[in-house]
């Protein structure tokens, strides 16, 4: 609406408040309401009939409230902005709580190249700078593993509606590690180190199970969102992995959008979980049959993005995921994306 900015309308005979207010795209507490905003109080409108009524106060200009939602949700990201979605760099922090242990806190970066081929939106993922609780990691486990990601990196995914969908070239990821492998093993010595590299070597080599790893692990589920997300009305079913190395579980998700910040969009996704899940199940990472544990596990999911509302990138990403065991917290996972400029 535009305060001051309308016209003192007659009312004619055959006029009702609704005729009026479908002439200036409005409906009849919409024009019943700006009336009685800007008359005097003598004059305002208590009922929808115009009987007695001799004039109505008309905006000049107007845009109703589901225009100016329409409006604002052509602001949120879409299928075409998808090659200029995301920034070139993200800090990540990743804070994890669990029972009876010690938090945790891993801070790295990732680096993304989008670009579109022979139209296909490919991806290059790198991710530096790895600090475990603010020191670079100097276990054997950990350095085998960023050593052999290193070797591999940057790693290249097709995306669709901006989601990973496809490994961008499978065949040449493991032909860069075949040459690299000897080059590792050279430099991490022993029976653990050999047996590691060996078992990271047969994991990418199946296309389907290095995909899925991909695809469930949760920054990358975060980073790559189904676009589709920012413009969810109703509620709906979506598999969210929640915990490392174990297997997606089935959420109701709701969406909210919240339009006030001048220069962002957040969009908010809440998830609760909706299938029937043992603590044990979700330990193992897989079912366990005839599983009689009564007590199954709560969770939820938190999921906040903030767009830029001219460009609609995406600035920043928060995530809290919480499940609980017999009614205890059990774990706690905070994800923070912010891009670089």
């Amino acid at each position: 609406m535009m305060d001051n900015n309308f016209i003192k309308y007659k009312v004619q005979p055959k006029d009702s408040l609704n005729s009026i207010a479908f002439r200036v795209n409005m409906n009849e507490l919409e024009l019943k309401e700006f009336h009685n905003k800007h008359c005097e109080k003598m004059d305002k409108l208590w009922f929808g009939n115009l009987q007695g009524v001799k004039f109505i106060l008309i905006p000049i200009s107007y845009i109703s409230k589901t225009e100016q939602e329409r409006q604002l949700q052509k602001k949120l990201p879409s299928i075409v902005d998808i090659i200029s979605f995301h920034s070139s760099e993200y800090t990540v922090t990743e804070n994890i709580e669990q029972f009876n242990q010690d938090q945790l806190q891993l801070n790295y970066k990732i680096r993304l190249d989008v670009e579109e081929k022979k139209g296909q939106i490919i991806v290059k993922t790198q991710q530096t700078d790895f600090r475990k609780n603010n020191i670079v990691p100097d276990d054997k486990v950990t350095s085998f593993a960023l050593a052999c990601m290193e070797k591999i990196s940057p790693i290249s995914f097709i995306l669709s509606e901006g989601k990973i969908s496809a490994l961008a070239n499978h065949k040449s990821l493991v032909q860069k590690f075949k040459d690299k492998e000897s080059e590792l093993k050279d430099f991490f010595i022993g029976d653990v180190a050999n047996s590691y590299i060996d078992l990271f070597s047969e994991n990418i080599s199946n296309e389907d199970y290095f995909l899925r790893q991909m695809q469930c692990t949760l920054v990358y589920k975060i980073l790559f969102p189904d676009i589709n997300w920012f413009h969810k009305k109703a509620e709906w079913k979506e598999k969210f992995a929640i915990y490392y190395n174990s297997f997606p579980l089935e959420f109701n998700f709701k969406s909210e959008y919240f339009y006030e910040n001048p220069e962002y969009i957040e969009t908010v996704l809440t998830g609760k979980i909706s299938e029937n899940c043992s603590f044990q199940e979700l330990i193992k990472g897989s079912r366990i049959r005839d599983e009689n544990d009564v007590n199954k596990l709560k969770a939820n999911i938190h999921l906040h993005y903030f767009t830029n509302k001219i460009t609609r990138q995406l600035s920043e990403i928060k995530l809290e995921i919480n499940i609980w065991y017999k009614d205890k917290l059990f774990h706690k996972h905070k994800l923070h994306l912010k891009a670089q400029s």
